[in-house]
């Protein structure tokens, strides 16, 4: 049985599978880091001495992406570098396991070069790909010919002496196109600081926290030490977290982080995923694209962007007002080919379920914070307005009607109670809607039974003496229902 495998299968591996260019830099770091993991484990390379360094030549048109790992032996460096959708490192604890990610940089130069050297050899392996003829003769439609004939023409396989000791594995991509940017140190460095496996800045006091409330699930994310250069100007990768934050698109408030909260998620009696994510006061969506949103982790590695997990949210703004980390644990939760999700299976689904009912949690936070906030300016307002008795006479005979209500999910109850009684208040003094004239309280939302009542005795005090001065029952109001924590000037 003859099999052919068309030519244009690359492009799908290559530019179709990624969604942004850079992702590039995301593939060859992720293959970097497993094998530092391996050359770590067997003493080839003590850890703070592990690294990876990506080397941009814009001018040149350029970039060197090396590793000091593990490297790969002459022996099997072409049957690994060039087999697709083959990898010995399927079914393992390993980021890169579809045998893909290495094609990445094809798409996006002239020519790509993978060199690469083991511990205890004196030889290295270098595989050419010339990337530019590879293009032509995909796009020339009269040329027909299979995946296989086609990577063979554009493929030179050397082999050069080299030192016994030395152990790399480096990727040249040569007659590169800016094409998103992948070739401008500051986006780079930033797409790198979410994307990558590294630790927190020095700077981010939290990071510390962080990293010991995970450790009380004996879970610690795997960090390297990665480093972008352009000319002499070299500069260490840190994920870009800060102790301070900017909220709200409109008014940019600064905002800290007050604490951090973690949470464990159990499936079939394993543990598979660890989420840490900041309180803070919760004044709007963060203005900080590097850092908003929970994301989602693999290794340490970005899945998707900043937005991956807004569905879990009924309200998937609320999403943008945090921030934090959920990182995957179990062989069960698998990155998909584009590493933009999480494939659909079991343990999926239980760990979404468990998100949606903490996202309902924090949402229902959020609210509660934001109504309160807004509930106590409220309640200011109306005092400054008693206090500096600039308020006109009230219609002690204005009749006041309720509107019918719908009774609220008991959860809310709290939330609404100070909001509405102050919305009401607001209303009566004509600082929201004066054009009501008291003859109807046109409240916001819905009201409990019990504010009813609360409601019921405010009237009752309105209506009770005719002849009463609008400033002084304004008062009067005021010192028996604003709520004890509010301070009134006397």
């Amino acid at each position: 049985m003859d099999i052919t495998i068309g030519k244009f299968t690359l492009e799908t591996l290559t530019s179709g599978m990624y969604e942004r260019p850079k992702d590039i830099y995301r593939e060859y770091i992720q293959n970097a880091v497993d094998s530092i993991d391996i050359a770590v484990s067997e003493k080839l390379v003590k850890e703070d001495k592990a690294q990876i360094d990506i080397e941009i030549d814009k001018e040149g048109r350029c970039i060197r992406i090396s590793d000091n790992g593990t490297g790969i032996g002459t022996e099997n460096a072409t049957r690994y570098l060039l087999d697709i959708g083959h990898s010995p490192k399927r079914f393992t604890n390993a980021r890169g396991f579809r045998g893909i990610g290495r094609l990445a940089g094809l798409a996006y130069c002239n020519t790509l070069i993978f060199e690469t050297s083991a511990a205890g050899e004196d030889k290295r392996t270098i595989i050419e790909f010339d990337a530019k003829t590879l293009c032509e003769r995909m796009l020339n439609e009269r040329v027909d010919i299979d995946l296989l004939s086609l990577i063979s023409e554009v493929v030179t396989i050397k082999v050069e002496q080299e030192a016994r000791t030395k152990h790399y594995f480096n990727v040249v991509m040569i007659g590169v196109e800016n094409t998103d940017g992948i070739l401008d140190l500051d986006k780079v460095q930033q797409y790198l600081e979410q994307v990558a496996p590294v630790d927190f800045e020095k700077s981010f006091g939290w990071g510390k926290i962080i990293k010991s409330k995970l450790k009380v699930f004996a879970f610690a994310p795997s960090s390297y030490n990665i480093f972008v250069s352009s000319g002499d100007h070299r500069v260490p990768i840190m994920k870009a977290y800060q102790d301070t934050v900017i909220s709200d698109r409109l008014r940019k408030l600064e905002d800290n982080i007050s604490e951090i909260e973690t949470k464990e998620f159990i499936y079939d009696g394993e543990k598979i995923a660890y989420l840490w994510y900041a309180k803070t006061s919760f004044y709007g969506t963060l203005q900080d694209e590097a850092i908003k949103g929970i994301r989602v982790r693999k290794g340490n590695i970005l899945i998707g962007d900043k937005t991956t997990l807004n569905h879990i949210f009924k309200d998937e703004r609320f999403n943008g007002w945090l921030l934090g980390e959920l990182h995957l644990l179990s062989s069960r939760l698998i990155p998909n080919a584009r590493r933009d999700e999480v494939e659909k299976n079991a343990a999926y689904s239980a760990m979404i379920a468990d998100l949606r009912a903490w996202a309902e949690g924090i949402s229902y936070e959020i609210r509660k914070t934001s109504n309160q906030r807004s509930s106590d300016k409220k309640a200011q307002r109306i005092i400054e307005f008693a206090r500096n008795e600039i308020i006109q006479d009230i219609e002690a005979t204005t009749t006041v009607v309720v509107p019918e209500v719908t009774l609220l999910n008991k959860a809310e109850i709290e939330q609404v109670n100070h909001t509405e009684l102050v919305a009401a208040l607001d209303i009566i003094i004509g600082a929201q809607q004066p054009s009501t004239k008291y003859k109807a309280l046109n409240l916001q939302s819905n009201i409990t039974v019990e504010q009813k009542k609360v409601l019921a005795r405010v009237f009752d005090i309105i209506c009770s003496d005719e002849t009463q001065q609008s400033n002084a029952l304004i008062k009067r109001i005021i010192c028996e229902f604003v709520p004890k924590s509010v301070a009134i000037a006397r």
